[in-house]
């Protein structure tokens, strides 16, 4: 089973001005970002839904998540990103076969892109790219394979995932794919007219 993993443990301070965090923001279609992206998720097969919460806005946010979906708290998640994706990966059941490593910032992927991502090579850690050439860019979710959580567990979080990539250069899988959403990132208010 593949467990989509949400990150929404920041405290979302540029978005202070429309109201943050940015899990309970909303699309054009009304549906905040964090069910956005369980729905896209499941839709595309993933077996489960696990966000990532810290203060101040974690109590807010687990009170909206949708049907289904848990909730793991970060107590520290100024200490980066990666402090959010180790606290998921050590609560994941025993079963859990690979985490889609999804920022609650990058809300509009397909469905169609998560599930080029969830049937590339099994035991790959894979990165969705989009461009053409030298263009290309790297973006979210990424998927990590249970044979990758040890290694990532032991990384300092101020590192980040850049370094559980780096590390095994050999073991990543890049798909290239049309979805430009990939790479949207909604992180002040300026870029909220992006939304779809």
């Amino acid at each position: 089973m593949i467990y989509a993993v949400v990150l929404a443990a920041g405290a979302s301070t540029r978005m202070a001005a429309v109201g943050g965090p940015k899990a309970l923001l909303r699309g054009g279609d009304g549906r905040s970002f964090v069910a956005r992206i369980a729905e896209t998720a499941r839709a595309a097969g993933a077996g489960g839904v696990v966000v990532v919460v810290g203060p101040p806005h974690g109590d807010a946010i687990k009170r909206a998540l949708p049907p289904g979906a848990g909730a793991v708290v970060n107590p520290r998640p100024e200490r980066g990103m990666l402090s959010s994706v180790q606290a998921a990966v050590r609560e994941l059941p025993p079963a859990t076969s690979a985490a889609l490593i999804w920022p609650v910032d990058v809300p509009f992927v397909e469905a169609a892109t998560v599930r080029a991502l969830l049937a590339a090579a099994p035991g790959k850690l894979v990165i969705p790219q989009h461009g053409a050439g030298d263009k290309k860019r790297g973006g979210h979710p990424i998927r990590v394979p249970r044979a990758r959580f040890a290694e990532l567990l032991a990384l300092d979080p101020e590192l980040g995932l850049k370094a559980l990539i780096d590390a095994r250069p050999d073991n990543v899988e890049r798909v290239t794919v049309a979805d430009k959403q990939i790479l949207v990132d909604i992180d002040t208010p300026e870029d909220l007219p992006r939304r779809k």
